[in-house]
């Protein structure tokens, strides 16, 4: 008897004991699940490659990973400023470098490139379809004296620049038009009205986010109309937590490898063609070249 009463009372401390030991394990088991919040600019996800990249590098890295914003980089950027992402994926340029100058962003890695083509009238009249050589293309147009439209994009206006010193072409009013559109959606419509050329993402063209009556493209393909896009990592100043920050480096260090690269490339075959375009594809500019 005495031995049988004694049984609820030793027992109690062990079932205490193990009550504790499970609420750890759940404990840590939920901290080590925490996903890696993203801030996504748009065209990413627009191509079709985002969502195949996202399971691939959870697959391949073990990092459970969840969209925190997919927008425009207007959005996107105070989005990642504000904590409530932990890496951002985007276009490296002014935005970036004044997040890290502000101490919100920390280092900053090339991982890979989108396309600008040259969208113009079906009937082109500067006669450059088929051409490879897109600063060859505007020199074409210049002297031709067909309408271009100098779109307002920040990427676009980049790579006309680029080109256009590339060409020796001097831009003047009596060919060149102003963006005149009030949504960056309607630059297609605009060069449509105006019967003329102009330089856009290849993204939005082919996924009908950019159209106009008429309008076709006419040059794709040359590596100089790409644009980097980069991973910036949480800087001092961002509220990441130092398991964010572990992961987040883990994943764009995973990203710039050769495997990650294959994942992206293996993202791209399932988006249906090549979007977004790896290390090894990078413009000449960028690459040594001229």
């Amino acid at each position: 008897m005495l031995q049988t009463s004694s049984q609820p009372g030793g027992l109690r401390p062990l079932a205490l004991l193990a009550t504790g030991l499970l609420l750890l394990l759940a404990t840590s088991l939920a901290q080590a699940t925490e996903p890696l919040r993203l801030a996504v600019v748009g065209g990413i996800e627009l191509s079709g490659v985002g969502e195949p990249l996202r399971h691939r590098l959870e697959k391949s890295t073990g990092i459970p990973l969840v969209w925190a914003s997919v927008a425009p980089k207007a959005s996107v950027v105070p989005a990642f400023a504000q904590g409530e992402a932990d890496l951002l994926l985007i276009h490296g340029g002014s935005e970036t470098f004044a997040l890290q100058a502000a101490g919100h962003g920390g280092r900053m890695r090339v991982w890979g490139f989108n396309e600008h083509v040259i969208v113009g009238p079906a009937d082109d009249p500067a006669g450059i379809r088929g051409l490879g050589d897109a600063a060859e293309a505007l020199r074409r147009i210049a002297d031709s004296g067909a309408a271009f439209v100098a779109f307002a994009d920040p990427g676009s206006h980049e790579i006309v620049q680029r080109l256009w010193s590339a060409a020796g072409v001097r831009a003047s009013s009596d060919w060149v038009r102003l963006d005149e559109t009030r949504n960056r959606h309607d630059i297609l419509v605009q060069a449509s009205r105006q019967h003329a050329y102009v330089v856009t993402g290849a993204i939005p063209v082919a996924r009908g986010r950019l159209a106009g009556d008429g309008m076709t493209t006419l040059l794709s393909g040359d590596p100089r109309m790409r644009r980097a896009y980069v991973a910036l990592e949480p800087g001092p100043r961002h509220p990441a937590t130092a398991e964010a920050r572990e992961q987040a480096r883990r994943l764009v260090d995973h990203l710039l490898s050769e495997a990650g690269q294959r994942d992206l490339a293996a993202a791209n075959a399932e988006a249906g063609g090549t979007w977004i375009y790896g290390l090894s594809d990078a413009p000449p500019a960028l690459a040594g070249g001229h």
